[in-house]
């Protein structure tokens, strides 16, 4: 996550969906992290990945930070569409 002036992160464009699936678990984890923290700044990410413990290690993470994260599965067999974003 890249921060713009005054430490505050760079808004990207709302539910941006980024492919994960190429990364290795714990890049994907760290990412998972980032998409929580950008969500107590409002800004929603879905994450797309292949990998079951991803989605088992968003879950509790974000209900401890208080963000909804909403896992199903992907168009793509094989893989979980991680939606991530604030609570309204």
């Amino acid at each position: 996550m890249s921060n713009g002036s005054k430490g505050f992160p760079k808004m990207r464009k709302p539910q941006e969906t980024v492919d994960m699936t190429n990364l290795s678990i714990a890049e994907q984890i760290s990412r998972v992290d980032e998409a929580i923290n950008e969500a107590q700044y409002g800004v929603g990410t879905i994450l797309l990945t292949s990998s079951h413990m991803v989605g088992t290690y968003a879950l509790p993470k974000s209900l401890k930070k208080k963000i909804k994260c909403k896992i199903s599965p992907s168009s793509i067999s094989g893989e979980w569409k991680l939606d991530i974003r604030p609570q309204i």
